[in-house]
């Protein structure tokens, strides 16, 4: 307790288990992937204000919140084309 307020002394990071299939990749392979024009599908599902603000080049908008209305149109129809998804989390 500090000042009669409960006060954490260790906080330990629980990261999200990705699901059968997904693979996490880390920024300087997307780096590669996109300096090397490789063709993959990047999402950024931060909320649009955010991607307003900055996004990685190539990227396209969908928030959470848009995922619904969005997502059939944006994402690609060959399932077997790489598809890559980022956002402002650990995971």
């Amino acid at each position: 307790m500090r000042d009669g307020q409960p006060w954490a002394s260790v906080i330990k990071p629980k990261l999200a288990k990705l699901p059968p299939g997904v693979t996490e990749i880390k920024t300087d392979e997307l780096k590669s992937l996109i300096d090397a024009k490789t063709a993959f599908t990047l999402i950024d599902a931060r909320p649009a204000k955010r991607y307003a603000e900055s996004h990685l080049p190539g990227a396209i908008s969908i928030g959470t919140k848009a995922y619904k209305d969005k997502a059939a149109s944006l994402l690609p129809t060959d399932k077997n084309k790489l598809l890559m998804t980022y956002c402002g989390g650990p995971t």
